[in-house]
């Protein structure tokens, strides 16, 4: 369990973002969820057999860091190209419904702190799961 709790975190809020938008609907969020649900699994399945493969081998070999950084990079793309579209899907529909300009700026003023949270997990996720010495 401790290994994944960044994971945990990051898939939580994915589920929070999904579950409490007002613009998707309810089948939507149903498949969002079931998909985000499979890759989890997938990526812990996968991840803890190429980790169980060699847990007693030391020094680690090349074709550890190999599998585990390629599994892992192929898992971000995943979990992040569709959160990216989710994302704008949620911004367009938000822009669109705001009537005024004030409002319409604060809305693309928010892509700020979205996009470098974005980033932010993108990278983490990346580099916790997938760092390579």
């Amino acid at each position: 369990m401790q290994p994944y709790t960044f994971f945990y975190v990051m898939i939580a809020l994915i589920f929070t973002i999904v579950i409490f938008n007002k613009y998707l609907p309810w089948w939507g969020k149903s498949l969002i969820l079931a998909y985000y649900v499979g890759v989890s699994y997938f990526f812990i399945t996968e991840k803890n057999r190429i980790d169980g493969e060699y847990e007693d081998v030391l020094p680690v070999p090349e074709e550890y860091w190999e599998k585990n950084t390629g599994w892992v990079v192929t898992i971000s793309d995943f979990l992040f190209w569709p959160l990216l579209g989710i994302l704008l899907f949620i911004y367009i529909r938000w822009f669109i419904s705001v009537q005024t300009r004030t409002a319409k700026t604060f809305v693309l003023l928010s892509l700020i702190p979205a996009a470098f949270l974005f980033l932010f997990f993108l990278f983490f996720f990346n580099f916790v799961y997938g760092y390579r010495p």
